[in-house]
């Protein structure tokens, strides 16, 4: 533009002297000529500025644009854009203190243990469990993926021996029992997952062979047993009858502060009856920062269609020894709470609570299908069940990576399993002798040390009082997990 005032300056000066000195002819043409190019120059130049103009207005627009993407499909070969986990776990365990009498009448539904189960002898034993986890997770497209785990585990579980309603060790690192037998290869998951953005949030659609755990009622600090705690009682809500790993599909919308999830699987895993016995669940997850600090809190509530015993029908079975049958579903609510303290400790709650005052679990049968009290599944003994606790990070000691957890669980029994155990009521012609009952409490402590990048070592100590609400001083076990990530 200073370019420009220069020249209409100029053009200025020369028409004046044009005008006011008398000059030859000949030198006023020519004064004429030089003035029609500076005009000439002007117009070209005011073109040129005006589209620097035009083309900087349209490259600011443009910053102000998000930049454009490309989906992975675009950009890489599909083998490039499968990611590959393994993960090999094993567990050492030394259980000590029970008190054979009082598990073996547990494990023979309060009869001496004469019947089909064999009894436990030792008041000491040892297991040890392994499993091997192998994911990949291939993105489809910029909203899309399939995720495929494959998982193989031997070992023995000291559950089927020794019963609590806690749990000594999760189902997902002892492999006992699973589908399979001991050493083959199962498919635990295998699915497909589909994101649509909706207003500040999105919608994610997950379909195939899934575990629901893997997202309702998960807990920042009690959540996984590779890494965290063992017992069943910490890593997900045992009020809640989970179904096994089968056909299932889930639903959630999810902003930056709220969750809202709708999940469906096969309540008995099996694949001849997919629709016949449902599981259902719904969940309302906050995330809030109290303090500044971040927390999760979620609600859920669940319905099992599998059929389930009631104690109205074992009551008709020792009274008029009429052959029960399962025929009852169940539901129940959960909460799982986790807020985080300090920089380095957060603490974690969840309390799950049953309908189950009126069921017992599931009947069992012999092979004539007579019914056998001694097959009975007493898994709805209780009626609601706490656990909380604590992990500290390693930060606090100069070891980021190693963390420090501490949990203390409560299950508390319905009052018709207590009839049965203490011989009261209709339950008083039964076998086998009276025991008394109690509260069942549960604690665990760990410590994670994270030895290198692959390794972490982790001793664990847990003490059942009162193993399956059986009054009991209880019993401890001794835990060492390896953990090798690749």
């Amino acid at each position: 533009m200073f370019l420009l005032k220069r020249l209409g300056v100029l053009g200025l000066v020369v028409l004046f002297l044009a005008i006011s000195v008398p000059v030859a002819a000949d030198e006023i043409d020519e004064l004429r000529q030089m003035l029609r190019e500076v005009i000439k120059q002007n117009q070209e130049l005011t073109k040129r500025v005006k589209v620097l103009e035009e083309r900087l207005s349209r490259y600011e627009k443009a910053e102000e644009l998000p930049a454009p993407t490309t989906s992975p499909s675009e950009e890489l070969p599909w083998h490039e854009r499968v990611e590959m986990g393994l993960s090999v776990t094993t567990v050492v365990q030394g259980v000590t203190g029970v008190d054979t009498t009082v598990e073996n009448l547990h494990a023979h539904g309060g009869r001496e243990p004469a019947g089909t189960r064999e009894a436990l002898t030792d008041e000491s034993k040892g297991y040890a469990a392994a499993t091997v986890d192998l994911d990949f997770l291939a993105s489809l497209s910029q909203s899309s993926r399939a995720y495929l785990l494959l998982e193989m585990g031997s070992g023995h579980n000291p559950e089927d021996e020794i019963p609590s309603f806690a749990g000594i060790i999760d189902e997902a690192i002892s492999m006992v029992p699973v589908e399979t037998h001991d050493g083959e290869v199962r498919i635990s998951e295998a699915w497909y997952e589909q994101e649509i953005p909706l207003g500040a949030g999105k919608l994610r659609f997950r379909f195939g062979k899934v575990d629901l755990t893997t997202d309702f009622d998960t807990n920042e600090y009690a959540n996984d047993e590779t890494a965290q705690f063992i017992s069943g009682t910490f890593v997900n809500n045992i009020a809640v009858e989970w179904p096994a790993y089968g056909l299932g599909m889930m639903a959630w919308y999810e902003t930056d502060r709220l969750s809202l999830g709708l999940g469906y699987g096969d309540a008995d895993g099996g694949w001849d009856s997919i629709f016949d016995y449902p599981f259902l669940i719904a969940e309302i997850g906050l995330n809030i920062n109290p303090f500044g600090r971040p927390g999760h809190y979620r609600f859920s509530v669940w319905y099992n269609g599998e059929k389930h015993l009631r104690w109205s029908q074992l009551r008709a079975y020792y009274a008029y020894n009429v052959n029960p049958q399962n025929t009852d579903d169940a539901w129940g609510v959960a909460l799982s709470f986790d807020q985080e303290i300090l920089d380095s400790l957060g603490v974690f709650l969840r309390y799950g609570l049953r309908d189950s005052d009126h069921l017992v679990g599931y009947a069992g049968y012999d092979e004539n299908g007579a019914f056998d009290i001694e097959s009975v599944d007493f898994s709805y003994g209780f009626h609601h069940a706490l656990s909380l606790g604590f992990q500290a990070s390693g930060k606090l000691w100069g070891r980021p990576d190693d963390a420090l957890g501490f949990g203390w669980g409560f299950v508390w029994l319905n009052k018709n399993y207590r009839d049965f155990w203490k011989k009261k009521g209709a339950f008083a012609s039964r076998d086998g002798r009276a025991l008394e009952t109690e509260t069942e409490y549960h604690l665990e402590i760990y410590y994670r040390c994270q030895v290198n990048e692959s390794l972490a070592l982790t001793p664990d100590f847990q003490w059942t009082i009162n193993p399956a609400g059986l009054y009991d001083d209880g019993f401890w076990v001794l835990s060492l997990r390896g953990t090798w990530d690749f």
